[in-house]
């Protein structure tokens, strides 16, 4: 056989075209294809906005321990306060939340 033969032939190409599109088909709708990239892709978006979260928190927690290491005294004192302590003097008043 001859390879222009080949390349020229309707029937060749066509088995190839049919080929290609349900190959296609096959990889975007088969159970590992498309559906399931777009689920990937939400639980990637998901687990980035968790993590930038879990960063800010982070921040957060290392400042008021930087805080907490300077003998910092107003946080000294809120975190006295969240404990039930008032200075002398005080008094202390605490509520219940509504039962529903």
């Amino acid at each position: 056989m001859n390879a222009n033969w080949l390349l020229k032939s309707s029937t060749l190409w066509g088995v190839l075209g049919a080929s290609g599109f349900l190959s296609l088909m096959a990889m975007l709708f088969s159970q590992g294809g498309l559906p399931e990239l777009h689920k990937r892709e939400a639980e990637l978006r998901s687990a980035r906005t968790h993590l930038v979260e879990l960063n800010r928190r982070n921040r957060e927690l290392m400042e008021e321990v930087q805080r907490l290491a300077a003998k910092d005294p107003e946080l000294m004192e809120a975190l006295a306060r969240r404990q039930g302590y008032a200075r002398k003097g005080e008094t202390v008043y605490t509520f219940r939340g509504r039962e529903r």
